[in-house]
């Protein structure tokens, strides 16, 4: 398993040699040394005489590379090596630099803040706290060789207890010097994870102990996001700080409820149910190109990118809105018609009475180009936006239609189900798109979390539960059934 250390300047290979020849298992063959900054050559032969003494080796043995002093460019260095952990050596002045790298970092990592000789036995490497035992052990055990032997701070509410007074207080009492290694494990490097928050505090203090940060890299889900957002950057490379700005503060104004919107669904419902009952495609295209929703929907699709509660809520409310407005509006035009004429069930009304699993696919697909073409200043939205409205638009007038034909049954051959049918089709375009959307801003960008993190609760939440109502309407649809 190949490791790789990022060193920036001689006080980190002077504090840190001994420490990284002292891993199990470390060999100049599987020992990749990223020298931070393109100009450092005379640093990047210090590293090598030093660590070739270390390792008792000859230094041409040694694979060292300058490297730009850039987080992106330490991790795709590792991924050139094919290395498998990383390893930072703590130094004050690079401190936000190794941060960043532990926080993105795809591999198990170590931060150390070493202090004198390294450990000489798994007994002198110790876990601070007790919860995250099993994550130091793992991580330990992979990158040293050894598990902590026992926990520096046990007992103590992770949650509510003071851990940095805890900790200094034990390193007192227990009489920790300096080849003890002290290790934190995280669980996700996260902000809101008090021992991380702690081990950060403790790491750039005056303390005159070992220390060392580890967390074990992505999870099986957050390598699979990974793979596919490093494809979707190769297709379409992220957005810049004022697009996303731009976008996101149009998205947010236009996924509010106001009344240009709801005058603007309600003539297109009315448009669509006019089409319907006249069985005349070019009107209801027509409706297709003034009806409002791409903007809520792709809204909402943000909000799940980004975490955005307050924005979701928002979009999701005016989607409802806009739903009941539509329906309401396409039914008055259904009862107007009902003073002229005997109510006919068009073949356009029909078609839209059954939805099948074909129609997942027509949303999703209808989801990705919309938010793509939203996301592309010289791609035309309003275009895309007609395909999200062909499907949605003219289903919610059809249900609307059947409820003042009062049409709850077929005379003949069942044909789909009336007023269920249009609705689940809307609910199934709805959920898709917002899926779609949701992917395609998140890769574009559009994030307010770190990078690749798929731990927000609510986030997780939310898309299970629509994902959930989306296989249950594909289960039923997959089921025969005939209308009631």
């Amino acid at each position: 398993m190949g490791i790789m250390v990022a060193i920036g300047s001689e006080e980190q290979i002077n504090t840190g040699a001994a420490w990284c020849a002292s891993i199990e298992g470390v060999t100049p063959e599987n020992l990749t040394v990223a020298v931070l900054g393109i100009d450092r050559k005379a640093l990047a032969e210090y590293v090598r005489k030093t660590l070739a003494t270390e390792l008792e080796c000859d230094p041409s043995d040694l694979s060292i590379s300058t490297i730009e002093a850039d987080a992106t460019a330490i991790l795709e260095h590792a991924d050139e090596n094919h290395c498998r952990s990383l390893i930072l050596i703590h130094e004050v002045n690079a401190s936000e630099l190794q941060r960043e790298v532990f926080q993105t970092s795809r591999y198990p990592t170590l931060w150390l803040r070493v202090s004198g000789s390294p450990p000489e036995s798994n007994t002198e490497f110790i876990s601070a706290f007790e919860k995250p035992t099993d994550v130091t052990a793992v991580v330990a055990q992979k990158l040293l060789g050894f598990a902590p032997t026992r926990t520096l701070c046990a007992g103590l509410d992770l949650q509510r207890d003071n851990l940095s007074e805890a900790f200094k207080s034990a390193i007192a009492d227990e009489g920790i010097v300096d080849n003890q290694l002290i290790l934190f494990g995280i669980d996700d490097p996260d902000s809101s994870d008090r021992v991380y928050k702690t081990g950060l505090m403790l790491i750039d203090s005056k303390t005159s102990v070992s220390l060392g940060l580890l967390h074990d890299g992505y999870t099986l889900p957050e390598k699979i996001a990974s793979k596919i957002y490093n494809w979707a950057s190769n297709v379409a490379p992220p957005m810049d700080r004022q697009e996303r700005i731009d976008l996101s503060m149009d998205l947010q104004s236009g996924s509010a409820p106001n009344l240009e919107f709801f005058g603007l669904i309600s003539a297109a419902a009315m448009l669509a149910a006019f089409g319907l009952i006249q069985d005349s495609a070019a009107v209801i295209i027509g409706a297709m190109l003034i009806a409002p929703l791409m903007t809520p929907i792709i809204g909402a699709g943000l909000a799940l990118a980004q975490g955005n509660r307050p924005l979701f809520r928002s979009a999701v409310s005016t989607i409802i809105l806009g739903f009941f407005c539509a329906l309401i509006s396409s039914m008055l035009f259904g009862w107007l018609v009902l003073i002229f004429q005997e109510p006919v069930m068009t073949s356009e009304m029909q078609a839209r009475c059954k939805p099948s699993p074909i129609d997942f696919c027509v949303g999703l697909v209808g989801g990705l180009a919309a938010t793509y073409a939203r996301t592309r200043r010289h791609l035309s939205a309003a275009l895309a936006g007609a395909a999200i409205a062909a499907a949605l638009v003219p289903p919610i007038s059809t249900a609307g239609l059947q409820i003042a034909f009062h049409v709850w049954t077929w005379d003949a051959k069942p044909n789909g189900i009336p007023v269920l049918g249009p609705i689940l089709l809307v609910l199934v375009n709805v959920l898709m798109i917002m899926g779609g959307s949701s992917f395609v801003l998140w890769a574009r960008g559009m994030r307010t979390d770190r990078t690749l993190t798929i731990r927000d609760r609510w986030t997780v939440r939310i898309a299970a539960f629509l994902l959930t109502i989306a296989l249950l309407i594909l289960t039923w649809l997959l089921f025969p059934h005939t209308g009631p």
